[in-house]
This record gives structure tokens, sequence and C-alpha cells, in this order.
């Protein structure tokens, strides 16, 4: 149980289109939209997003089951109709695709939050809070 368990408290939430729209449009610079995006996805995307868009629409994490504590997050990603790329690409390279019943992905989950709890932060002198949570403070 570790970090892609916690990923799937992605089955809840929304993104602005700043935030990914990179993977739309312009992805690792080429100018086109990301290849592993799922096509289909990807038009649902542009029409949230359009490409000179104001930036602040937002669109669903998971958008087949919004508003359900459930496991479709991780089938979503199966289908390459992950979000976030840090998400897909967490998918793509860990055991995480084995989370396929909703009720073991509850207890995996649970587990997971668990174990979070239980971490012992660096504090004060020691450890840092980030400004910005996508990148570390001064970069």
């Amino acid at each position: 149980m570790g970090i892609s368990d916690l990923f799937g408290a992605h089955t809840f939430g929304r993104a602005q289109c700043p935030t990914f729209i990179n993977r739309l449009y312009n992805f690792n610079g080429t100018s086109k939209p990301d290849p592993t995006l799922n096509s289909k996805y990807l038009t649902t995307l542009q029409q949230i997003c359009p490409q000179n868009g104001s930036g602040t629409a937002l669109a669903n994490l998971d958008p087949s089951t919004q508003y359900c504590f459930d496991n479709n997050y991780f089938s979503n990603l199966q289908t390459n109709e992950g979000l976030l790329q840090s998400d897909q690409e967490l998918f793509s390279t860990t055991a995480s695709a084995t989370i396929s019943i909703v009720n073991s992905f509850r207890v995996v989950f649970a587990q997971s939050m668990i174990n979070m709890g239980n971490i012992s932060p660096l504090t004060g002198s020691s450890g840092k809070i980030r400004s910005d949570c996508r990148k570390v403070n001064g970069s």
C-alpha cells in the first residue's frame, strides 16, 4: 500500500484548465496533444478548455462518477482517461492497476490514509511547507 492507493482520492474533485492544458495542446513542447490521452476524452477536454479560453473552467478528476467514492478513477486510468498527467504516469508505472474491486479499493485506501496519518513530518527548521504544491519553494 502506498502513494498510488492515495491517488484514489482523485475519485472526487476538479482541476482548472491551466493545470492540464499542456496535455491538450502542447504536450512536452510538441505543439500536439499528449498521445497517451484517449482521443474521445481529449475532444471532451478540449471542449471544456479551449486553447484560448479564460482558464477558469473546471474538469472533473473522475468524469464518469464524479460524485461517488468508487474505483472508477482507476478504470478511467486503464482507458487513458486520467486528467492529470501525474496520475496517468503513476498508474502506468505502479501496481495500482490491480485495484479493481470497489470493496478492495476502499479497504486499501482506508489503510493508506491510516499509514499517511502515522507519518512524522519534519518540523521547525528541519521541515518545509510548500507555498505552491506544484514546485519546491524557491524554484
